[in-house]
């Protein structure tokens, strides 16, 4: 059994030195400090109490009114627009935006790099003819896997990274075959987009796993359970590694819909047809529950399999699963408006999501603190 070392014996402190003044001469000599006489205080009036008392019941309700009527500028203040270039010229756009009430949309962000895939963007450069989905295709061996790289070293605790090591080695993982994870974390899964015949096997792979939908299923959610068990330093650290790879692996059921989703009028995989597009608008839908925003869309994206995808999402985000899409909350209302911009109002089905998005931020908690400071100190007045 591990014993801790014993505590190294406490260091010897020295008596605090006597109080000195300079002398003319230049010599410092002792000086002998009074002690300080004892204050008197007089308890407050009953009539103060009550006086105080009586301002509490005033100010915490407006305290209260206040912090609810502020939590739209709280989440985004509209202050901040006027720090954008070029906003200085944009006085009276400002000054209505103050009294618009309606929810900030937020500013558009660019997908976060990830250590082990350089680039989320698809490789067809030109219109590439996309095949129709095959029929029982010789899978290349090995399959392409997650993290088939030289796993990063860069966690917080070596058990996570311990946790990293064994997943990826273990059969229920692998067999498996999680798109989610493919999309972002397999070198060789995008290098196959190079050959769009052989990502069209690839995703029938994907799609057709040795195990059951059902028992992969369930062996993702062994794996998320293991993974905020084994990382619990790593999530709190937000290392990219371990926040990104829970994200997908709460995602695994859904992408793996929507990936394999067949396009009724070509019979090819509609995440294959966003690959071979010279646009790459519609491919950027397939990323919003892994968290990555739009880059931008055109009206490329207006498409039946892109509409179903976000129809899809709707459904998942309505579902008693939804506050496992951590990824999907964050990005779906942004991607939905602008569908909305490109194609035509209501092309993407509204969801609401606010409440999710506002807990993250964090804005109750600082509206309970500043409630918790007023209330503290008129008791401590009283």
């Amino acid at each position: 059994m591990f014993t801790p070392p014993p505590s190294p014996t406490p260091p010897k402190t020295r008596p605090p030195p006597s109080p000195v003044h300079l002398v003319s001469d230049g010599l410092l000599v002792p000086t002998t400090i009074p002690p300080l006489a004892p204050v008197v205080t007089s308890a407050p009036s009953k009539y103060a109490v009550a006086r105080r008392l009586r301002w509490s019941v005033l100010v915490v309700p407006f305290t209260l009114i206040l912090i609810a009527a502020t939590t739209r500028f709280l989440t985004h203040p509209v202050a901040f627009d006027l720090l954008i270039p070029g906003a200085e010229n944009k006085w009276d756009q400002w000054t209505e935006k103050i009294f618009d009430w309606t929810p900030h949309s937020g500013h558009s962000h660019p997908p976060r790099p990830h250590p082990t895939s350089p680039s989320l963007s698809r490789r067809a450069a030109t219109p590439t003819t996309v095949p129709p989905v095959p029929q029982n295709p010789t899978l290349p061996t090995p399959f392409p896997q997650p993290f088939d790289t030289t796993l990063s070293t860069n966690f917080s605790t070596t058990e996570c990274y311990s946790f990293f090591l064994n997943m990826t080695q273990t059969l229920p993982f692998r067999s498996c075959r999680p798109f989610s994870l493919l999309v972002t974390h397999s070198e060789a899964f995008q290098e196959a987009q190079n050959n769009i015949t052989e990502m069209n096997v690839d995703i029938w792979g994907a799609c057709n796993t040795d195990l059951s939908w059902d028992q992969c299923s369930a062996n993702m959610a062994w794996f998320v359970s293991a993974l905020q068990s084994s990382c619990v330093k790593d999530l709190s650290d937000q290392n990219i590694m371990a926040a990104d790879t829970l994200i997908a692996l709460q995602a695994y059921d859904l992408m793996r819909n929507t990936s394999c989703r067949v396009d009724t009028a070509t019979n090819a995989y509609c995440y294959l047809e966003s690959v071979g597009s010279s646009d790459p608008s519609s491919y950027w839908f397939y990323l919003l529950p892994l968290g990555q925003p739009l880059v931008g869309i055109t009206t490329s994206a207006c498409n039946e399999c892109t509409k179903q995808l976000m129809a899809t999402y709707a459904g998942a985000l309505d579902s008693s699963d939804s506050t496992l899409l951590s990824g999907l909350q964050q990005t779906y209302q942004s991607a939905a408006k602008s569908l909305d911009n490109a194609c035509g109002a209501d092309y993407a089905q509204t969801v609401n999501v606010s409440n999710t998005a506002l807990a993250r931020t964090g804005i109750p908690h600082m509206g309970i603190l500043l409630l918790g400071v007023l209330l503290a100190s008129l008791l401590s007045t009283t």
